[in-house]
């Protein structure tokens, strides 16, 4: 299940694991991320979604992550203007990010 037909989750994780393409297909394609995740709940497939969207969904035991040591890291980029580098919320805002991840 997937919410475009380009696979571009599904994409990504198969190039960093297997280096190769998927010869996936999906079989539904739904509007959206949390569209997926609500049809997952109800039992009608499976999906790679990111983990931020499971916390919740988890502690309820709703969903399962089938393979926990499969994972992809995405990098942040915050851009700004050189210029406003020492705006306080700015500075807050780059501490708090880092902290995170």
């Amino acid at each position: 299940m997937n919410y475009d037909l380009d696979l571009p989750i599904i994409r990504r994780f198969w190039r960093e694991h297997f280096q190769k393409r998927s010869q996936t297909h999906p079989t539904h394609v739904v509007p959206d991320l949390h569209s997926v995740l609500m049809a997952i709940e109800h039992g009608a497939g499976i999906s790679l979604l990111p983990t931020f969207m499971l916390d919740d969904h988890l502690s309820r035991n709703k969903v399962k992550i089938m393979y926990p040591s499969y994972t992809v890291h995405n990098d942040l980029y915050l851009p700004y203007q050189v210029k406003n580098r020492n705006l306080p919320h700015l500075k807050t805002l780059i501490e708090t990010l880092k902290k995170t991840v």
